[in-house]
């Protein structure tokens, strides 16, 4: 792609959800959705919506191609970036992968996957100490619980793993958990 590019590079990291991407590239490039939908050409509805998996809109091959002159990653990477077909709607979280990439997988929102396949412990769909559902991907800047501000890394512990009960959410103090009170 080209190095005299006038936007600041976002790599997406593997397995990177398209819309955690492109809330990632907009903001490091201070880009609004309607600087982005002005440069493709498109609705701006259309890029909000691309932010949003529930909205089940996805760029079309040729918005892929023009977006990815853009933001400088290739269309079939784009392409395996975007939601699945069979959606888990509820925004879901492994702790430990976003402790070790702190971006939002794309198979975390398969639709029938309970479990993470790389640490076998159970997806979270709302924060463990407070219950507040995540947040679209694209407003993870934070990292944390919109709510309580839990750290998302700080999770982990609350996770239960496949073969073994974790540690219950009702059994630790709020310093342990490192939820703010």
């Amino acid at each position: 792609m080209a190095s005299d590019s006038w936007v600041f590079r976002v790599i997406p990291a593997p397995g990177e959800s398209f819309g955690h991407f492109l809330g990632r590239f907009r903001r490091a490039n201070q880009l609004s959705h309607r600087a982005i939908a002005d440069h493709l050409g498109v609705r701006v509805s259309w890029v909000e919506d691309w932010e949003r998996p529930s909205r089940r809109r996805s760029p079309t091959e040729l918005q892929r191609i023009a977006l990815s002159k853009l933001v400088e990653v290739d269309p079939k990477q784009l392409a395996k970036m975007l939601p699945p077909a069979r959606l888990h709607l509820q925004t879901r979280l492994c702790a430990a992968c976003y402790a070790e990439t702190p971006v939002h997988q794309v198979n975390w929102q398969r639709e029938g996957r309970e479990v993470c396949d790389r640490h076998a412990l159970r997806l979270l769909s709302a924060c463990p100490i407070c219950g507040a559902g995540f947040r679209t991907p694209v407003y993870w800047e934070d990292e944390r619980c919109e709510q309580c501000e839990l750290m998302f890394t700080q999770m982990r512990i609350y996770q239960q793993s496949r073969q073994r009960q974790g540690r219950s959410p009702s059994s630790a103090t709020p310093e342990q958990s490192g939820c703010q009170q």
